[in-house]
């Protein structure tokens, strides 16, 4: 008796470990979601007066003119990546770089004609 006792409690204990396990994971995910630039963005600027971007960030690099009225306006920032050494974790003769690349970030505000922020974008490419 006290045997089925103890396996009992050990599968209800195996239970609870998955479940606290599945629940941690879930956890882990969106305190990841949340931490994205884009949810960054949208956290700081949405619904907000426009000119506050402008104050962090400086003018837009382009300004589009949106059917039904607002703008989308973007800023385009562009850095070449130097070179980086690849090591192998083995001895070898001659040296291994990653190329240079070029990324570019775009961040998208779609504004509103009072001047406020309604949706923000991000993207960010990776090109040689």
């Amino acid at each position: 008796m006290k045997i089925l006792e103890v396996l009992l409690c050990t599968r209800d204990l195996n239970r609870n470990n998955v479940v606290s396990k599945s629940i941690l994971l879930f956890v882990a995910t969106l305190l990841l979601v949340g931490c994205s630039i884009e949810s960054k963005l949208n956290r700081e600027y949405k619904g907000k007066s426009f000119l506050g971007v402008m104050a962090v960030k400086g003018a837009p690099t382009h300004i589009e003119n949106l059917i039904g009225g607002g703008t989308l306006r973007t800023y385009q920032k562009r850095v070449m990546l130097k070179e980086t050494p690849i090591n192998t974790g083995q001895f070898q003769y001659e040296s291994f770089n990653a190329p240079k690349v070029l990324k570019s970030e775009i961040t998208q505000f779609k504004v509103s004609n009072e001047g406020i922020v309604l949706e923000i974008k991000y993207s960010c490419e990776y090109s040689k």
